[in-house]
């Protein structure tokens, strides 16, 4: 059987196109800077981050990795290098094979959090709303109509009357 890389079979990965970008930790790297605790973090994207992960676990060296999260992009090469470029202060210096390794500090971490979140393009269904708050929200705008309607219909008093004739 003949290896489709032998001919020219080959079609190169191309990551425009939909898929996922994640954010993985490095568990257990206390990266100490005086007076700052650092987490090592992966800026990456797949169309699997799950068997990225486990990718990871087979490949890399003896520390755990974990997703701290992912979002679907449509354009994951897009959305990658802009996040890349936005974090390049925090970049791993020295490390030859991959420039996707950051250090960030606790203060960074929501940043990044954030501005990878809002790459998401997670349509919102309703059934993803816990039933409780649809019914508390039901229940506030019922009260609110019912307090508009008691304001609307109080009988007019004799200074109103006065005020209308003016």
């Amino acid at each position: 059987m003949e290896s489709r890389y032998l001919t020219n079979e080959y079609q190169a990965r191309n990551d425009h196109e939909p898929g996922y970008i994640y954010l993985m930790e490095a568990e257990g790297y206390h990266g100490l800077i005086p007076g700052c605790y650092l987490r090592r973090c992966k800026i990456g994207l797949s169309r699997n981050p799950q068997l990225r992960l486990e990718n990871f676990h087979s490949n890399q060296p003896p520390c755990n990795i974990k997703i701290l999260t992912t979002v679907y992009v449509q354009d994951m090469a897009e959305v990658e290098t802009q996040l890349h470029q936005q974090f390049k202060k925090c970049q791993v210096k020295g490390l030859a094979k991959s420039r996707e390794w950051f250090d960030f500090n606790p203060l960074q971490m929501p940043m990044v959090r954030y501005a990878i979140a809002k790459h998401d393009i997670h349509i919102f269904t309703f059934s993803e709303l816990p039933f409780k708050l649809i019914l508390l929200c039901l229940l506030g705008l019922l009260s609110v109509g019912v307090i508009a309607g008691r304001l609307t219909t109080q009988p007019v008093t004799p200074l109103q009357e006065k005020l209308k004739v003016n």
